[in-house]
């Protein structure tokens, strides 16, 4: 299973092309992601969109980039016919993994699936929904019941951080077109820009214009330029691990092309919103909300831009505002907390 290359690069691009209309934008990135998604029985994506308040999941349409003819209306009626809790817990912000690994609990909820997709002994699944609803999710049928080994979980958790970005970025720009809102005069309202060439930074407002801000930008801007150059081949592995999926909790690197098609790249905002913050600061939120989520230290700092040891200091100094001691008790604490969207 452990198949990498230059797709999952491919892959990461295709979730933060901003010039992909949204009926293109998931086809585009099973197609590009395909020699890595694939594990021989198909591969297909789910959009759903925000249902009614306590409503169940609206799936919006399934897009299938491989496998049997009738791999939609199987997956679709195993979907159908899950409790909306279940469904609810499954589909959830930035999730990777197997089934079987994610429902050892409770494994009729594996059962249920390959009764109707019952070719298939497991499933390899990405989840970019948040906490109202709206989103994607890719799924793989597996063969074989399949664990994981912790290499291979942390790159699919890193490719479900990036599509949880870039549908994030989607969903945030779009709504400030329908909502005529502008907060800056730069494309997309991009807070910072940067010649794709030199890595100068050309201009810049609001938080970007911070010293320490606008060199952890630029660094940013230069590592994702290195990962989708030469070493989307001769290193994917790495590529995928120095682009993280935002810069200090705020920023997505974006590229973006002039008239004259001259490349720049955009920092646009995309922070991760929380609802329910209960005192604590919005980085401190934003950890805890991923914590709560089941993401190690490592990878709530892939998904942030920050550092492990800055989201250890934020996990602790949320716990301590908090009153609780230990992550079990966090999640106690936090059961009814859906701070993503």
């Amino acid at each position: 299973m452990d198949r990498v290359g230059s797709a999952i690069i491919d892959f990461t691009e295709a979730a933060y092309d901003l010039e992909l209309g949204e009926q293109e934008w998931l086809p585009t990135i099973l197609r590009r992601g395909l020699p890595v998604l694939e594990q021989g029985l198909g591969v297909a994506g789910m959009r759903y969109g925000r249902p009614p308040e306590e409503g169940p999941f609206q799936l919006l349409d399934i897009h299938v980039a491989s496998g049997p003819e009738d791999f939609a209306e199987r997956h679709a009626a195993a979907l159908a016919t899950t409790p909306p809790e279940v469904l609810r817990e499954q589909v959830r912000p930035g999730g990777a993994g197997t089934a079987s690994m994610d429902s050892q609990g409770d494994p009729e909820q594996l059962a249920h699936y390959t009764s109707y997709v019952d070719y298939c002994k497991d499933l390899l699944y990405i989840t970019a929904v948040d906490c109202k609803g709206a989103g994607v999710a890719i799924v793989a049928p597996l063969a074989e019941v399949t664990t994981l080994s912790e290499h291979e979980a942390q790159r699919w958790q890193m490719l479900a951080a990036h599509v949880d970005a870039g549908h994030r970025l989607r969903h945030g720009l779009a709504a400030q077109e329908d909502c005529d809102v502008l907060r800056t005069d730069l494309p997309y309202d991009a807070e910072a820009i940067f010649d794709a060439n030199s890595f100068r930074m050309t201009d810049a407002v609001g938080q970007a214009q911070e010293r320490t801000a606008t060199r952890k930008l630029r660094d940013a801007a230069v590592a994702v330029d290195r990962a989708r150059g030469k070493m989307r081949d001769t290193d994917p592995e790495k590529a995928l691990a120095i682009w993280k999926a935002l810069v200090r909790g705020r920023w997505s690197m974006v590229d973006w092309f002039d008239s004259d098609g001259r490349r720049f790249v955009l920092a646009l905002p995309n922070s991760p919103q929380v609802n329910d913050p209960r005192g604590l600061t919005e980085r401190e939120s934003q950890v805890v909300a991923y914590a709560v989520l089941g993401q190690t230290n490592k990878m709530i700092g892939y998904r942030l831009g920050l550092s492990k040891s800055r989201v250890s200091m934020l996990l602790r100094s949320a716990m301590r505002k908090l009153g609780v001691q230990t992550r079990s008790q966090l999640v106690i604490k936090m059961r009814d907390f859906q701070a993503l969207q």
